[in-house]
């Protein structure tokens, strides 16, 4: 099976992620496009840090009880 090359942009941010999967969504998207499209998403979805942990989102131990 061929490789699949793919040009499509990885979204950066959360916005461009967002942005990115409503026109997958409202595109009439077929064969080799649509893979490259949703592999995209999926890079971009697994890139995202949506989650950065600050001093105040720490849980107590067993100290504190």
């Amino acid at each position: 099976m061929p490789e699949l090359t793919c040009t499509v942009p990885v979204p950066k941010t959360p916005q461009e992620l967002e942005q990115a999967v409503k026109q997958y969504i409202v595109n009439d998207l077929r064969g080799d496009e649509l893979l490259c499209q949703w592999q995209a998403i999926r890079d971009a979805s697994l890139n995202q840090d949506f989650c950065v942990p600050t001093d105040s989102d720490l849980v107590a131990g067993e100290d504190s009880y």
